[in-house]
């Protein structure tokens, strides 16, 4: 009797420690890199008190991957009509403290996409089967002068890269696009002043 009791007790241990904590395969996440997918809109790193700094998105849902022959079909990879992403813009209040900005859901200019703000903004690049690409241009309102800063490491691992991750159906592959941008400084932020 004492013999299947540790037969069943190194059965269990055995069980035990083929688990697997690899958490990405059993959501299933898959990672690329993709670079210039989101890009902080051209103009003077001064901005006038009312103007809005825009973030542009818009790639098709074919990319390149890492130079294989064949592109990567995003669409039809993820079943994903849209892709989100963050950033926060933050304005400073002292020479070393730098506060959260945060404006009203209803003050966000969206052209294209979707947009959330909270502590930071959540921005929603959503798919445009005309054209077939996932599109986002939002503009967030400048109304206070004084120096300010925006990063897009709020939810990636790098502070030059932007995390695009897909919305997909729950049975589908969830694909997460580190995505580098350019127009940052060394420590992944872009700094502006309002006037």
């Amino acid at each position: 009797m004492k013999k299947i009791h540790y037969i069943l007790l190194i059965a269990v241990a055995f069980m035990v420690s083929n688990c697997d904590t690899n958490d990405a395969g059993f959501y299933n996440n898959v990672f690329v890199d993709i670079p210039n997918l989101v890009s902080i809109e051209a103009h003077s790193s001064t901005y006038t008190i009312g103007e809005k700094l825009f973030i542009n998105a818009d790639f098709s849902r074919e990319l390149d991957d890492n130079g294989f022959d064949k592109k990567l079909d995003v669409y039809q990879t993820t079943g994903a009509t849209q892709f989100a992403f963050s950033y926060v813009i933050e304005k400073q209040i002292s020479t070393t403290e730098w506060e959260v900005v945060t404006v009203n859901d209803s003050q966000l200019v969206i052209e294209e996409g979707d947009a959330q703000n909270g502590s930071y903004v959540f921005g929603i690049c959503e798919y445009n089967a005309t054209d077939e690409s996932y599109e986002y241009r939002v503009g967030f309102p400048l109304f206070t002068a004084g120096t300010y800063r925006m990063s897009f490491g709020y939810n990636s691992d790098s502070p030059d890269t932007v995390e695009l991750r897909s919305l997909s159906p729950a049975t589908r592959l969830i694909l997460n696009i580190n995505s580098l941008i350019t127009g940052l400084d060394a420590n992944g932020y872009y700094n502006f002043t309002v006037n």
